[in-house]
């Protein structure tokens, strides 16, 4: 007997066969048995969810002998015509390579004619989309006010590129993705049949690469059973679809928490020379980053998270050595490799560049937590210091007003921690940005505002513009996680230079600590230090 791939010969007949569309099933059967048949139909949705089939079945059900029924009983002679594609009055055009308008009008003058033996004349167009606007204009008419009993079935699945004269004259069903769990529920029903053995998590492998296609699921399928035989393993279906396992992604952040940039680089070598997807490696790593999240936010991971699949124990002690905010910006990074990787003939180097980045990512410092950091410290500094003599007093306020400037140099420099991660964001976005600024100083910086100054001109005009602003303002919400005012203006001067940020934060610190070690010496000891940095002398 000649082999049939699964998606053919597993391929529904009946609607009760069709996986993961119920709102479609149901509506459709409604409308047969009420006997409110549309003239036009238009069933978009991704690759391998099931249009070109529903318009099958849909076509086989208006048709059949024992009809219109809202189940076809594929029996008569009507259903299998259909089926085995020999009916007359039931026409499947590819759009893709009948898209001009004198096939669109050839199309026309054949509908004029009434069904041979069939019920409706039924005319299934596949990859509608591809018709030219020529084409579209032409069946317009036709549409509006179609000949009795003939039925359009569209399929796309690109429904932007449908003109919205067209839409309007459909009625217009959207298809779901199928969930991993419906389609690994098809491939086990198919193993059964076929007598295939499965070990382990291969059909999980298997769905999760069909991305919601049943189809392309099914395709895989037939692809790890000439590989592996009539006995499926796990190892067997990493190795035909190029996926890692799950230890490899669990080894991968091991070397995250531990900023072991070495190790990781060498992980990844070695799943290249493995002959691994990257991309499906990209992927599965984002996937990992927002299943940590899960488990770190949510009470009851179990109910989000496919316990078949993951390793909760694993994820949960992972999870502790995370902020949210550190998890957040990874699934981030990663998705931005990811899509650079599919358009780049440097996958490897992209994804190595990004891995090395999830291992320098640090946490948000929320505005909240350092308003109340220094608030704390303003705290503590007003703790009163008792001198027995006058001048004391005065030089205790002089001292106030040196911690609050040094406070105030504080706040703005908790921002300058933050700083060059939105200099890497911008940059990241636009990579010209980076001569901009190296021409940019941090000037003033508050919980709802944000002062930059540039030394030349010409920048500042250039970054002013109403692109680049909006640029530097998205950046600096997503790192701040918060709507900031920015302003942009002329300085030759700056309160935080980019390459000064740490020495600035050194020196403050240092200044702070000499300070409130001065708290516990002598009053003489205290005078002195006071006299020593303003400058003063004790007037008797």
């Amino acid at each position: 007997m000649e082999f049939q791939v699964s998606a053919r010969k597993w391929r529904p007949q009946k609607f009760s066969e069709l996986v993961g569309q119920e709102h479609i099933v149901r509506t459709l059967r409604n409308a047969i048995e009420l006997g409110k048949i549309s003239h036009a139909y238009l069933f978009s949705g991704t690759r391998g969810v099931g249009k070109t089939t529903t318009a099958r079945i849909l076509a086989k059900a208006i048709n059949c002998a024992k009809g219109p029924i809202p189940e076809p009983c594929d029996e008569c002679d009507f259903c299998q015509e259909i089926k085995l594609g020999n009916s007359i009055d039931v026409r499947e055009i590819d759009g893709a390579s009948n898209n001009s308008v004198a096939e669109a009008r050839e199309l026309i003058e054949t509908i004029q004619y009434a069904a041979s033996s069939s019920r409706y004349k039924v005319y299934i167009i596949d990859e509608v989309h591809m018709l030219s606007k020529s084409a579209f204009n032409a069946l317009l008419k036709t549409l509006e006010e179609p000949p009795p009993k003939v039925v359009f079935l569209f399929a796309t699945t690109e429904l932007s590129k449908i003109p919205e004269t067209i839409l309007s004259r459909c009625q217009c069903f959207e298809f779901k993705p199928l969930s991993q769990r419906q389609i690994i529920e098809q491939l086990k029903i198919i193993c059964n049949q076929e007598g295939i053995e499965v070990n382990g998590l291969g059909l999980e492998k298997i769905a999760k690469s069909g991305a919601g296609s049943m189809r392309d699921a099914q395709s895989l399928l037939d692809q790890v059973i000439a590989y592996c035989g009539n006995k499926i393993e796990n190892d067997s279906v990493e190795e035909v679809l190029g996926v890692v396992g799950r230890t490899t992604l669990e080894k991968l952040v091991e070397h995250l928490i531990k900023k072991d940039s070495v190790q990781l680089l060498e992980t990844v070598q070695s799943i290249v020379t493995d002959g691994k997807d990257l991309n499906f490696l990209c992927r599965d790593l984002a996937e990992y980053m927002r299943n940590l999240t899960i488990v770190k936010l949510s009470k009851t991971p179990d109910v989000l998270l496919d316990i078949q699949v993951c390793n909760l124990q694993v994820l949960q002690a992972q999870s502790k050595n995370f902020h949210v905010d550190e998890l957040q910006q990874m699934f981030s990074v990663l998705s931005r490799a990811e899509m650079e990787m599919k358009r780049s003939s440097l996958a490897q180097m992209i994804f190595e560049m990004s891995i090395l980045r999830l291992a320098d990512v640090r946490p948000f410092h929320r505005i909240d937590d350092m308003i109340k950091t220094i608030n704390s410290l303003e705290e503590k500094a007003e703790q009163p210091v008792v001198l027995s003599t006058t001048p004391i007093n005065s030089v205790k306020d002089e001292l106030k007003k040196k911690e609050s400037v040094e406070l105030s140099s504080v706040r703005c420099l908790d921002f300058g921690s933050n700083w060059q991660q939105i200099k890497q964001e911008i940059c990241a976005r636009k990579p010209v940005f980076k001569h901009y600024l190296e021409q940019c100083k941090v000037l003033d910086f508050s919980e709802s505002d944000l002062k930059l100054g540039f030394i030349d001109a010409i920048t500042l005009d250039q970054v002013k513009n109403q692109e680049n602003l909006r640029l530097v303002k998205d950046a600096v919400k997503l790192i701040c996680e918060r709507e900031i005012n920015v302003t942009l203006v002329l300085s030759d001067k700056g309160v935080i230079a980019n390459t000064n940020l740490s020495s600035s934060r050194s020196d403050s610190k240092e200044k702070k600590k000499s300070f409130d070690q001065s708290q516990d010496k002598s009053e003489a000891e205290i005078i002195q230090y006071a006299l020593d940095v303003f400058g003063g002398v004790v007037i008797k």
